[in-house]
């Protein structure tokens, strides 16, 4: 049997944009956004309903789609020779069991938790409740994020220790310096010429600067522990380069929140680029710690799956805020908050123990090449001690030679010689 692949991040960007699953997708945004139509005309205890159901079955038909049986309910496989209707038909309807589950989850909820049912009081809180989860998915989006970028970067195969006079971490930081700095000019005036009735703003620059302070404070004996050994320091600049542009995105974003300098449409594009992020983001770290190895339960056939379920959950956190939450500002900024505290605590947590694995490897690896194995076996030119040769010659004294002259004309001895022929032998009966 033929081993399955490993899980990377290119097989998850072919599985979640793969034309055998793309209806999938088609149906999140369909329904996603009918959800949040009806959450704007005041339903808002139906559309959590909706969204939690759908996200429920997407949850139940993920691992279940590893079995055969199951994938090909939910799976199209193009055939030979079949027409573009018959296509359109068969990509079609493999959202049959997806609907099904969903709508029945669905219903269950409304008569379990709908208005005069007996779960009546529960049912009222549920809004608030998806709304509140985006705090939850700001926080996994910061974890997944940092965790999936440390696994992601390779350790290099060979490394030394820096000497005193060189091991510091200030190249390294000026060059994340100088990277934010692009970022943020580059995200403040693209808004700006977007924008063209906002005026010029220092906030972003010193939001920025603050918080880029803040990290480095934080993380600084690290970052000079790493930047002892070639490899650690090399793994360490890279990591450090991709999370403090990711946190300096999330910094400008709750400065242009506190100045009102986005409009909905800009908000609602911004938090739709984010739970794309965040959704491959998720995927790529459980996947067995985002290593490249195999995992049971999150693979490359079912990654779209678990996808579309966090995405059903992540559309309605959105939709609930902007349906139930006056102060959307307010939820937008706590949940931007959140993610860069995320990451920062991330950067100190995750750099730790990544940098102890790499010091053990290294020191496991210059201990393995250290070892110098010598022959026990002589040679043919070594000489042998005066004692050996001593031994030597008395052993070979007691060894008959194969040489030694044979006397042919002696008569061998007989087995029977000894014995005595005519004496009477006496027989019991």
């Amino acid at each position: 049997m033929e081993e399955d692949t490993p899980l990377t991040k290119m097989s998850i960007i072919r599985s979640l944009l793969s034309p055998a699953t793309a209806p999938h997708l088609l149906l999140l945004v369909i329904v996603a956004s009918l959800l949040h139509i009806t959450a704007k005309v005041g339903s808002e205890q139906i559309a959590s309903f909706g969204f939690i159901a759908f996200s429920v079955a997407y949850i139940l038909l993920a691992p279940a789609s590893n079995k055969e049986i199951f994938r090909n309910l939910i799976s199209y496989h193009p055939e030979e020779h079949s027409s573009l209707g018959d296509s359109i038909k068969e990509r079609f309807k493999i959202l049959i069991v997806p609907v099904a589950f969903g709508l029945v989850f669905w219903g269950i909820m409304a008569f379990t938790m709908g208005e005069n049912s007996t779960l009546s009081d529960i049912g009222t809180i549920i809004p608030s409740a998806l709304g509140f989860l985006f705090v939850a998915w700001a926080a996994a989006q910061g974890w997944f994020f940092a965790y999936a970028t440390s696994n992601s970067i390779k350790t290099p195969e060979t490394g030394t220790l820096k000497d005193k006079s060189t091991h510091s971490p200030i190249p390294s930081l000026a060059t994340t310096s100088v990277l934010m700095v692009a970022m943020t000019i580059l995200v403040t005036e693209a808004f700006r010429f977007i924008l063209t009735s906002n005026p010029f703003s220092v906030w972003p620059y010193v939001g920025s600067f603050a918080v880029f302070a803040i990290s480095v404070r934080i993380t600084w004996s690290l970052r000079q522990k790493a930047a002892t050994h070639t490899a650690t320091h090399a793994v360490a600049k890279r990591w450090f380069h991709v999370t403090q542009l990711f946190i300096t995105w999330h910094v400008l974003s709750i400065v242009r929140s506190i100045d009102q300098a986005s409009s909905t449409t800009l908000v609602f594009i911004e938090e739709l680029v984010l739970m794309i992020l965040t959704v491959f983001m998720a995927i790529w770290a459980l996947t067995s710690k985002a290593d490249g190895r195999n995992s049971k339960l999150f693979t490359k056939d079912n990654a779209l799956f678990w996808g579309v379920a966090f995405g059903y959950a992540y559309a309605g956190s959105v939709a609930m805020i902007t349906s139930v939450f006056d102060d959307l500002t307010a939820v937008l900024i706590g949940g931007h908050i959140l993610v860069v505290a995320t990451v920062v605590w991330a950067q100190r947590s995750l750099l730790d123990s990544r940098i102890d694995r790499m010091f053990k490897d290294f020191d496991i690896k210059e201990s393995v090449e250290s070892i110098d194995i010598t022959p026990s076996v002589k040679t043919e030119t070594e000489e042998a001690t005066p004692e050996e040769e001593t031994t030597s010659s008395a052993d070979d004294e007691n060894v008959e030679s194969i040489g030694d002259p044979v006397d042919w004309a002696q008569k061998p001895e007989s087995i029977g010689d000894d014995t005595n022929w005519e004496e009477d032998i006496e027989l019991i009966d």
